[in-house]
């Protein structure tokens, strides 16, 4: 596993109206074009990275499906959004949720750029419907208690936020305290402004705050010493998907809306730095936002993050250890510890600190996903999937969760429980590409899987294989139809597979699906899912990135 990679795809997780896609006749979404808005009266530079992103964009859509295609519409989405076309931006991201309809980050998103043009009530059904299918993103919650207080439903948002209470983020403390304020609980007001200051001591404006709520208690002397300190600055929440949104700050003819505070631009800035593997520049980005406030224990685990994986070991554990030192409960620190053990051959030590991460964190899927890891080295392929199955469990929408479980579970010959998870997930989303591609596989090579369900597998194929080329969806129908029997078609739509993947990414990446083929043309059904030299049975330990000479200014 790529420390870069685990580091990006968990994000650190902190903190226009449109027509919906109408479906066709199988069930499958059709999809709206999204609009080529005039770019003429953007800067130029802008109008040429909108204009490449929409090529990338045109070109990889026809070889994606499910969530990696719902992502590539609501990052287009995005762009239009944070540069002022909310017409293509809201087309785009509603192709984004007919797409991945379990996955509440891209209402959410929704959600943000209709609050940004005035339509309240169609942002709150898309944030109550996110909160959903994702509450465990903070952000989520935050603005559904928001538009639940300006309605007027204290107790409702109270009752969203409250799951938060125990936190070490400001922001949900703070909106508990205007509620408890709201309603005439004056001494628990001054409880949470209280906590969320000792959390966010740069946040002044909370005093003003607090000595209104102190005003309340009665405690008069107490509520001018607070108002004495009384400041302008507001806590702040890490919201990566809505500044996507916004972006720094308000783009041209966009809604206006204020900037991130300096941290959190300091942490997007590095999480992109980190993407490019332009590590001396994230160590600048940090040692700048590090220099205001030299004891923040997530600029202090990222910091980790980037000398472990640039290759300063010890550099990374002095990093983490400040970082714990700071916050003991922060987990992205604990699995960065983890890591650098990996990278030394530890795997014992690695594994005690993934679990410490899961325990102050239960909810963090990058130490879930770290630990399954080092289970699957050690074929506890049980506890691998225990550790999946927890992800699934806190974000029903996250592929890769649900690919590495159906992974470990088959590796472990728990093939029949696997189908039983999908039906019933299938029950609950019955179009959802992604988790049909996954039934296909799992029914089509489980050993305990009747006719019925081969069947059901090959009709789930041809669905799949009719809405698109995509390579891995012509793998999943090749297996269905070597699970009926029919070989022939098999090898042919192997090899039509092969051809895309040739075309797409070249010889290297035509081995996988050699293995297939030579089963298929010995009339011999595969036994598990994917090959059986697939990263997902085989997860490789973190490793130093390997920055050639020259490299760090983002050109890989």
């Amino acid at each position: 596993m790529s420390i870069r990679i685990l580091l990006l795809a968990t994000a650190l997780c902190l903190s226009a109206g449109a027509a919906f896609p109408v479906a066709a006749a199988d069930g499958t979404p059709t999809l709206q074009a999204v609009p080529s808005p005039d770019l003429s009266r953007l800067p130029a530079a802008r109008a040429s990275e909108l204009r490449a992103q929409r090529a990338s964009f045109e070109n990889s859509k026809s070889v994606l499906i499910g969530d990696p295609l719902a992502e590539t519409y609501a990052l287009l989405g995005a762009a239009y959004a944070r540069n002022g076309f909310p017409d293509a931006a809201a087309v785009a991201l509603a192709n984004a949720i007919a797409l991945a309809p379990r996955n509440g980050r891209w209402l959410y998103m929704r959600g943000v750029l209709r609050s940004l043009n005035k339509q309240d009530a169609a942002a709150r059904g898309d944030f109550e419907a996110a909160l959903k299918l994702d509450p465990n993103y903070l952000p989520i919650r935050v603005a559904v208690a928001n538009n639940r207080i300006q309605a007027g439903d204290l107790d409702g948002a109270r009752k969203v936020l409250e799951p938060l209470a125990q936190g070490r983020e400001a922001v949900p403390l703070a909106l508990l305290g205007d509620i408890a304020l709201k309603q005439r609980r004056a001494a628990d007001a001054v409880e949470l402004f209280k906590r969320a200051l000792a959390i966010a001591p740069e946040a002044t404006r909370l005093n003003a705050q607090l000595a209104t709520a102190y005003t309340a208690a009665g405690d008069a002397g107490a509520a001018a010493q607070a108002r004495a300190k009384a400041g302008d600055v507001l806590p702040t929440l890490y919201d990566p998907i809505a500044q996507q949104v916004l972006g720094d700050g308000a783009a041209t003819g966009a809604a206006q809306a204020p900037a991130l505070a300096p941290r959190e631009q300091a942490i997007v800035k590095v999480l992109a730095q980190l993407k490019s593997r332009d590590y001396d520049a994230a160590r600048r980005t940090l040692d700048e936002a590090l220099r205001a406030s030299p004891n923040d224990s997530m600029l202090l685990a990222l910091y980790g993050h980037v000398e472990a994986a640039s290759g300063h070991l010890p550099m990374a554990q002095t990093r983490l250890a400040m970082a714990l030192r700071a916050d003991p409960a922060n987990g992205m620190a604990h699995v960065g510890e983890g890591l650098v053990k990996e990278m030394q051959g530890d795997d014992v030590a690695a594994r005690a600190a993934y679990e410490k991460a899961i325990q102050v964190q239960p909810g963090l899927a990058a130490g879930h996903f770290a630990l399954a890891a080092v289970h699957l080295r050690a074929k506890r392929y049980d506890a691998a999937a225990d550790e999946y199955r927890a992800v699934v469990r806190n974000e029903p929408g996250n592929d890769e969760a649900w690919s590495r479980l159906v992974a470990a579970q088959a590796i472990a010959g728990r093939c029949a429980d696997t189908l039983k998870a999908l039906n019933d997930a299938l029950r609950k989303t019955p179009n959802e590409g992604f988790l049909l591609q996954l039934f296909v596989r799992s029914a089509s090579t489980c050993t305990a899987a009747g006719a019925q369900e081969k069947r059901m597998a090959f009709d789930y194929g041809v669905k799949l294989y009719r809405s698109t080329e995509m390579p891995v969806v012509a793998e999943a129908y090749a297996l269905a139809l070597a699970a009926n029997g029919k070989w022939d078609d098999a090898v042919t739509t192997q090899q039509g597979a092969m051809f895309v993947v040739l075309r797409n990414e070249g010889q290297q990446a035509l081995p996988p699906y050699k293995d297939f083929l030579e089963q298929f043309r010995a009339h011999k059904l595969p036994t598990l899912p994917w090959p059986a030299q697939s990263e997902l049975f085989n997860p490789p330990r973190a490793q130093v990135d390997k920055v050639p000479a020259g490299a760090g200014q983002g050109a890989r």
